[in-house]
């Protein structure tokens, strides 16, 4: 018994390698807790696992199939929606082929997706603004022509530190073995919060994969394990001798050949054939333990879902699904998952890059994704809509009320208590004709 024993654990170290990776991973990939490590977040994370690149994938693709509204606020206040087939399209073309097009190489659908996969994998975005040198020291000046996606791996900024926090004096960018030194004034770098930032990044952004670092290292070894599983699946068994006499080589290859022919076919597939010798049979087959690494590849799948804010249920895993589910799934994950790096990002487009257009072409320009073709949000918008629509009604009913029914005092309550809205909007209500009160309810009322 203790030749088999030792036989058993001999074969299963022979064949267990992902044991050894996983204990050398840590210090091997340099990686520790708190640290900025974008590299190995991109390589072990996004580039290697299967579960990293099916949730940021799918995010950032749609996310980039969004299509954008171009807002030309004018002076006076009010709004002009900017596109092809608008009058005086010409005044606002090139801010309009400025984000549809950022560079030569790339489309907004192109641009827009690389950046959704650095924020999403590493917590950062950095783009190089690049004004036209003919506008270098006029007023036009910070009109940006083109823009590009910098690796965020590969940049360093050096720091200077306040009591508001650390600002950047300069970005030494580093890919490949190329060196570059960027002036912070061209550099747009959204970095999601980081609330222990330190070591030689410690402006850097936070990675949703730090988070989950142990949940992704988890999930690499279980992926190794099964394949070793699979790739050692091709026995199910060893014959050991129970003679005091070993075989001899011809022998062994005599049994091997007698036992292949008897053991080979779909007929025999997972049997084991009865012979006339004296031997025992020493099973390969999956453990209770090895059973378990199927099982936790599920476990992990969900953990890395919600950090991502999305269902598992998208990704394969077969627990409730049902159409209902579907449906609600899908809302959640542009909710949850899609709209809040959009969003995150245009924001910080508006502000970085705009401004020098505002001033050029005497407008303030306010680009926002159009959810109008995303057929899963639409219930809601539906009902939003149907919400100010008889939110306009209450406001006239009580606004004309005023001087008969009851007192401006008693109308603003009545407002404050209807709309659950404060005294000054109540007040501002009261103040506007009811023509555009009734316009502008819906704008008061998320």
């Amino acid at each position: 018994m203790n030749r088999i024993s030792a036989a058993w654990d001999t074969f299963r170290n022979f064949n267990s390698p992902f044991q050894k990776w996983g204990n050398q991973y840590f210090t091997r990939m340099g990686f520790s807790f708190g640290q900025n490590n974008l590299q190995t977040l991109i390589t072990d994370g996004y580039k290697s696992n299967t579960q990293v690149y099916s949730i940021i994938n799918r995010i950032a693709e749609a996310g980039a199939d969004i299509p954008l509204t171009i807002e030309a606020v004018q002076p006076d206040g009010s709004i002009v929606l900017v596109h092809p087939q608008m009058e005086n399209f010409s005044k606002y073309q090139d801010f309009y082929n400025f984000v549809h097009r950022p560079n030569p190489d790339n489309n907004h659908r192109s641009f827009m997706y690389a950046s959704l996969v650095y924020q999403l994998t590493t917590g950062n975005v950095v783009q190089l603004g690049i004004m036209p040198s003919s506008f270098e020291g006029t007023d036009l000046g910070g009109v940006y022509e083109e823009r590009y996606n910098l690796q965020p791996q590969y940049i360093r900024p050096t720091v200077k530190h306040r009591v508001t926090g650390p600002i950047v004096t300069e970005y030494d960018y580093s890919p490949n073995g190329g060196n570059w030194t960027l002036d912070p004034e061209k550099v747009m770098h959204l970095r999601k919060f980081n609330p222990d930032p330190n070591g030689t990044n410690d402006f850097m952004g936070m990675s949703p994969l730090e988070a989950a670092f142990r949940t992704m290292v988890a999930s690499n070894e279980n992926i190794t394990a099964q394949a070793s599983i699979i790739n050692n699946k091709g026995i199910n068994g060893l014959l050991t001798s129970r003679s005091q006499r070993a075989l001899t080589g011809p022998e062994k290859d005599m049994m091997d050949d007698a036992l292949h022919g008897r053991q080979k076919g779909s007929h025999n597939y997972g049997g084991v054939k009865v012979t006339s010798g004296n031997f025992d049979f020493i099973k390969m087959s999956m453990s209770v333990s090895d059973l378990k690494l199927l099982e936790m590849n599920v476990i992990s799948l969900r953990d890395l879902c919600s950090v991502y804010g999305v269902n598992s249920r998208m990704f394969n895993d077969p627990k409730g699904t049902s159409f209902n589910n579907a449906k609600e799934d899908q809302k959640t994950f542009y909710n949850n998952a899609v709209l809040p790096p959009l969003e995150n990002q245009l924001d910080h487009d508006n502000r970085f890059y705009n401004p020098g257009w505002n001033k050029r072409d005497g407008v303030t320009y306010i680009v926002k994704p159009d959810t109008s073709g995303i057929d899963a949000l639409q219930e809601d918008k539906a009902k939003q809509i149907e919400k100010a629509r008889k939110q306009s009604e209450i406001v006239r009913d009580i606004l004309k009320g005023i001087g008969t029914d009851w007192t401006e005092e008693s109308a603003k309550n009545q407002l404050m208590f209807s709309l659950h809205i404060s005294e000054d909007e109540a007040q501002q209500l009261i103040d506007k004709p009811v023509e555009i009160v009734t316009e502008q309810t819906p704008q008061n009322n998320d």
